[in-house]
Formats: structure tokens, sequence, C-alpha cells
């Protein structure tokens, strides 16, 4: 970091230690960027567990709850059948990405023992 000095003083430094992921890294740039991509892919896995918690939560209601009308059930169908679409999808792109990275020699991508430690209260 640059100092700055205004007469005889040291004001302090430029910049900061930035925020995140990114903050304090030392060490090699590329890491700083993995472990940020890792954090970005790791709450969107969790949000998505959540959404498709949601989903299926709805769909059983509404399925419940159709007493018998057909459209009422074929649309609490569609909602259960689109949830586990939408949750395949997501756990298939994150094993294709572990591939990946295990490939292209990203051991940290995804690293979700780091989010969980960042959402520990």
């Amino acid at each position: 970091m640059n100092t700055i000095f205004a007469a005889g003083q040291s004001l302090g430094k430029i910049g900061g230690e930035g925020l995140g992921p990114f903050g304090g890294s030392t060490g090699n740039p590329a890491q700083g960027v993995t472990k940020g991509v890792s954090a970005i892919i790791g709450f969107l896995t969790v949000v998505a567990a959540i959404w498709f918690l949601f989903q299926f939560l709805i769909g059983g209601i509404a399925w419940i709850s159709s007493a018998g009308d057909k459209n009422k059930l074929t649309e609490a169908r569609e909602r259960l059948t689109n949830a586990f679409i939408g949750l395949v999808v997501v756990v298939a792109s994150w094993a294709m990405l572990a591939l990946a990275g295990q490939f292209f020699g990203w051991t940290d991508i995804l690293a979700p023992a780091g989010l969980m430690d960042k959402l520990k209260f």
C-alpha cells in the first residue's frame, strides 16, 4: 500500500484491505478469486435448496387441497415436477463444477466448510 505524507506527517494508507473473500489476501490472486467463486456457488446452492423445499411444500399442500379438481391436481403435480427438475439441475451443475475443479486443479472451488463457518451465529 502507498502511504500519503502531508507536511511531514503520515496521513495513513491509500486503499483498504478489501471485503469478503478478497480482503487481506497476500498470497496468490487466483486463490482469492477461487474463494470468492466458491462462496458465491455455496450461497446459491443453499438458496436453491431452500427454494426447492419451499416449492415442494407448496406443491404438496396444493396437491392435498386439490379436493379432486383435475386442474388443481395437474398444477400441483407440475410444481412438484419442476421443483424436482430444478434440484437435479443444481446438483448436476455442482457435480460438473467439482469435476472441472479437479481437472483444472481448483481443489477449493467447492469448499462448503468455508461457507458454513461464515453462516455460524
